[in-house]
């Protein structure tokens, strides 16, 4: 049983702020880190043995964090410099689980940096080292279903930092990395700031609604160091950012006049479009001839992407996939790290889930002809730049319906050659095949360049009765 006087040294110890200077007296000799900080009485004795137990015998690291907040907080108070690395440098070397603990006490206090660097989010146990070869499976700018579901935005929809998706590669480079956060981004390939990246994480930390964002962030570079990436965006970024021309202007020109009548998108937005698909970099980083200029340049482009008909989406994909082959590359053409549904679906982000709204919802949404972003996001009961990133990704025919025919046509005049010439069908078989008019056939074939057969010039083909 202890004495009334330990009993009140132990409250004490318990309740008062630590004084800013050492509490041994001053002749104390320190032999060594534990000697130097262990209680010379029973009373602090007694406190620092309880919060050990505590600690030791907490089931997981959140839990032993818990433990130790209070004496982690206690010492901040009383004045002294706190820093994560000086957390786990007293009392000598500490076990990995330990250092977490006490490192995930500070969590709310450390910078953001540091908190993706040591992993805090996930209560990691893994000191930082090299991962810069992660940079080489990151685009540019962070895939933009990930950038949808991890950019913060104001309460109008805009978002709350510039050129998000760039800044939050970087970041997911620095997880677990020991590598400056100047030099991953020159190796993403980007040119924003150290600056940047910091306010851009700040802000995150400061926003209830992106509570998980660096959890996730932590989450997505775990999966591409476990399981790489199908994609060498490094390379691609070597070879094509330099390129000024990716698809012939005459073919684009040509593909526009038999899908529209007036107005046709500028072939410099399809040459951006593809260098986008290709590199995963966004536009403003290509080529100077192809980087639109800030203002209206920029708007028109992101028009184009969510706008891009079903045919215009075939020809650039086709062309870029081109590119590839040209190149020996055997890549998809596109991809996206996917995660388990379970690991993602209690954490606090700031955007959508992409997946919430399904495709085939999408198109049954999109009106024919002229339409409004915002109206179809009213529709579908979610934000503008949720259907802005389905639309790029997912092309719709909203063209009324005699531009709907036109299309089609588009589409599927290679093949209507290729039955009329090589396997000598008749223009009404062809017509009877596709479920369409025979007149539809043969100005489709006039328009475009295709010789008709005098009538009767296969007598051995059956005849239409």
């Amino acid at each position: 049983m202890a004495s009334g006087a330990v009993l009140e040294r132990l409250e004490l110890y318990r309740t008062n702020p630590l004084s800013p200077r050492s509490q041994r007296h001053p002749s104390t000799q320190r032999s060594d880190l534990h000697s130097y900080y262990a209680p010379d009485d029973a009373a602090a004795t007694a406190v620092a043995i309880a919060a050990a137990l505590r600690i030791l015998c907490a089931a997981h690291i959140p839990a032993a964090a818990d433990a130790a907040r209070w004496l982690t907080d206690r010492v901040a108070a009383s004045g002294r410099a706190l820093y994560p690395a000086g957390v786990v440098s007293v009392g000598g070397t500490l076990s990995p689980v330990l250092e977490a603990a006490l490192r995930c006490s500070r969590e709310s206090q450390i910078m953001p940096v540091y908190r993706l660097r040591r992993r805090t989010a996930i209560h990691s146990t893994r000191a930082p080292v090299n991962h810069d070869a992660r940079a080489g499976r990151l685009p540019a700018g962070l895939w933009p279903e990930w950038a949808l579901r991890l950019s913060p935005r104001h309460s109008n929809g805009r978002p709350v930092a510039k050129r998000t998706d760039e800044l939050l590669a970087v970041a997911c480079l620095l997880v677990g990395n020991t590598t400056s956060i100047q030099a991953a981004t020159r190796q993403t390939g980007t040119d924003v700031t150290s600056h940047n990246v910091s306010t851009l994480l700040a802000e995150i930390t400061r926003r209830s609604d992106c509570a998980d964002v660096l959890h996730a962030l932590i989450l997505l570079a775990d999966h591409l160091d476990q399981h790489g990436a199908p994609i060498d965006y490094a390379r691609r970024r070597a070879l094509f950012t330099k390129r000024a021309r990716f698809i012939d202007p005459s073919c684009w020109s040509d593909l526009q006049r038999r899908l529209r009548s007036t107005h046709a998108p500028d072939v410099a937005h399809a040459q951006r479009w593809i260098f986008h698909t290709l590199t995963g970099s966004p536009r403003h980083l290509a080529h100077p001839g192809l980087a639109p200029a800030p203002g209206a340049q920029r708007q028109q482009y992101q028009r184009f992407r969510w706008r891009i008909l079903p045919a215009e989406a075939d020809l650039l994909t086709h062309t870029a996939q081109e590119l590839l082959d040209e190149h020996g590359i055997d890549e998809p053409l596109q991809w996206t790290p996917r995660l388990p549904a379970r690991v993602l679906r209690h954490l606090a982000l700031p955007g959508p889930d992409p997946d919430s709204i399904t495709v085939a919802q999408l198109h049954r949404a999109v009106p024919g002809g002229d339409f409004s972003i915002a109206q179809l996001a009213r529709t579908l009961n979610t934000t503008t730049a949720h259907v802005i990133c389905l639309l790029s990704q997912h092309s719709a025919d909203w063209s009324p319906p005699r531009f709907r025919r036109t299309q089609h046509t588009a589409t599927r005049l290679e093949q209507w050659r290729i039955w009329y010439e090589r396997d000598h069908l008749s223009l009404q078989a062809i017509a009877d095949r596709e479920g369409i008019s025979l007149v539809t056939v043969r100005l489709a074939f006039l328009k475009n360049g295709v010789r008709l057969r005098p009538a009767g010039s296969y007598p051995g083909r059956p005849r239409r009765k």
